[in-house]
């Protein structure tokens, strides 16, 4: 399954220039590609704990406060806009940390949003081994599930 970037960024990830995504790969919703650099660094805010450890891993002085105003949506003075995560700190924070070309522009799997042991991972992994032609069924059994069973008119 292939992915798309955003266009308009001249040091943004081609087509030609990203492999070919995992099975795990789930769009919720459009995003930007600052909206998902934001969700990219959350993750690595948590991995590391604290914004302060994701500046150090990258050689960056702990109090350096480009990542903070980015993760924190913090406003520019300047043009009234949040700060936001360009082509060059997003490659930079790739090679140093030893993440794959274009892994800031890529979005999140729901697998990585919800930790590996959430069941709701487990049912779209499960739901992703199945051949497509047994889809329906599935989805049929999981609505099932979902639905508060009809009263037979007895008491418990």
């Amino acid at each position: 399954m292939h992915g798309s970037l955003s266009y308009g960024y001249n040091l943004s990830i081609t087509s030609g220039q990203y492999k070919k995504l995992t099975s795990g790969y789930v769009i919720v919703a459009m995003q930007t590609v600052f909206e998902t650099r934001r969700a990219r660094l959350a993750m690595l805010v948590k991995k590391f704990d604290g914004v302060a450890n994701v500046n150090k891993e990258l050689g960056w002085e702990v109090t350096n406060a480009r990542l903070y105003q980015i993760h924190n949506r913090s406003i520019r003075s300047d043009r009234g806009t949040p700060f936001e995560m360009g082509d060059a700190t997003a490659r930079t924070i790739e090679e140093k940390l030893s993440l794959d070309l274009g892994w800031m522009d890529t979005p999140p799997t729901y697998e990585e949003l919800h930790a590996e042991n959430d069941p709701r991972a487990k049912a779209m992994l499960l739901m992703e081994a199945l051949p497509p032609d047994q889809w329906d069924t599935a989805v049929r059994l999981l609505d099932a599930l979902a639905k508060p069973a009809k009263s037979n008119g007895t008491h418990d």
